[in-house]
């Protein structure tokens, strides 16, 4: 049954009219069927004896009972019809409160999407912390490679150094005095850690260790001196630095001859206006020098007022 016939019902058994009809009706068909007035008189007076009263009170409670059941009816069929109507307008395709649910819905998946972003762009902060962390991290660990890099090639360079160290400890061993030092055939000497002496105390010194002052026989040589030669300064000038050497003009001044009686007519070694005539550096007897030049590496001085170190030579054994 629809809302509308319930409506239609309830408004067909309110109206008093019909049910007064209803009685006259009876009354009518009444009379036709052949009954006397004074039966219908008797069967009043026997309601009234009945009842103890008059039939007028029994109509009325009958017809405020019928307006009574006719009002709730009335009330049920509104609410019924408003309930209806609700449910068709929310039923509605087309309704007011589509656009209001489509909107609710879209700011509820747009809620999502910015929770979603935030999430994410917090994510994405942690990220690039740790990140950051990390580079910070690869940083001091190459650092600390470098640092490592720097020691292992430093210690390589010890490693070499003691390699070659030991093959000439091993070549040497026993055939050197100890404080000597091994250079391809003899065996030299440096004094520079002990007092400086002149030429002839250099060369006894020498001499008391079963060697001699050095002689330079050749370039090979003279080479291997510069390339070994002890960078120490002991005083401000150059000169007074040197090594006193077996080269003297003692004999013939003006002819330098080395200690084994070889004449050095090599005049390349000598430095810059030396031997000199002149001057504080003046003398006798040469000295070994080198700094910057690898050839120049000569200069006289006097053998019994200059002190300076000395090389001593002598053969292995």
């Amino acid at each position: 049954m629809t809302c509308t016939s319930i409506m239609e019902n309830s408004g067909s058994q309110s109206e008093p009219g019909d049910k007064m009809s209803f009685e006259h009706n009876t009354s009518q068909d009444f009379y036709r069927d052949g009954h006397s007035s004074s039966h219908r008189q008797t069967f009043g007076q026997g309601l009234l004896t009945e009842r103890g009263g008059s039939a007028f009170p029994h109509q009325r409670l009958v017809i405020l009972s019928l307006s009574m059941l006719n009002a709730v009816l009335l009330i049920a069929a509104v609410v019924i019809g408003i309930y209806c109507a609700q449910g068709y307008y929310l039923q509605a395709p087309n309704s007011a409160a589509t656009p209001l649910i489509i909107e609710m819905n879209h700011l509820r998946n747009h809620s999502d999407v910015i929770r979603a972003k935030l999430e994410a762009q917090a994510a994405l902060s942690r990220e690039r912390a740790s990140h950051a962390k990390l580079k910070l991290q690869v940083k001091h660990r190459m650092t600390l490679t470098d640092s490592l890099q720097g020691r292992i090639e430093a210690l390589n360079t010890d490693k070499k150094n003691l390699q070659s160290n030991k093959t000439t400890l091993e070549e040497s061993c026993g055939r050197c005095l100890e404080g000597w030092h091994l250079l391809k055939s003899s065996c030299y000497y440096y004094s520079h850690h002990v007092s400086k002496k002149n030429w002839p105390d250099s060369r006894a010194n020498c001499i008391s260790q079963g060697g001699d002052l050095l002689v330079i026989d050749n370039f090979e040589e003279q080479q291997l001196m510069i390339n070994n030669f002890p960078k120490v300064r002991t005083s401000g000038m150059w000169w007074e630095n040197g090594f006193w050497i077996g080269l003297t003009d003692v004999a013939t001044a003006g002819t330098w001859v080395w200690i084994n009686n070889v004449t050095e007519v090599e005049t390349a070694y000598w430095k810059t206006g030396q031997p000199s005539r002149s001057g504080i550096q003046s003398g006798n007897c040469a000295a070994f020098y080198s700094y910057a030049d690898n050839r120049q590496t000569l200069y006289n001085g006097n053998c019994a007022d200059h002190l300076f170190n000395w090389i001593c030579e002598m053969k292995p054994r």
